[in-house]
């Protein structure tokens, strides 16, 4: 197996459990709407970090980087709702 298929392979894998990182905010997400708040500024961070990381993703020549993109931008979504809930 070559070195692309071994790294798109694995880079495949940590996007797909990157994403159930991010899918983890939602049960907060409905205790933050239901009253039970919590501290802001772990999901803010962690929005703003995979903001970054989904610019970089996108600007990367000689092409977009997909794998950081996909599960970074459930990051900024699902991160910037449970700030927003939390408020």
């Amino acid at each position: 197996m070559s070195k692309q298929k071994i790294n798109l392979f694995v880079g495949s894998i940590g996007a797909f459990i990157g994403i159930f990182v991010f899918i983890a905010y939602i049960p907060q997400i409905f205790a933050n709407l239901q009253g039970d708040k919590a501290q802001p500024f772990q999901p803010l961070f962690a929005a703003v970090s995979c903001l970054i990381w989904v610019i970089y993703g996108w600007t990367k020549e000689p092409k977009k980087d997909w794998i950081l993109i996909i599960p970074n931008s459930a990051g900024v979504i699902l991160g910037g709702l449970t700030f927003l809930t939390a408020l």
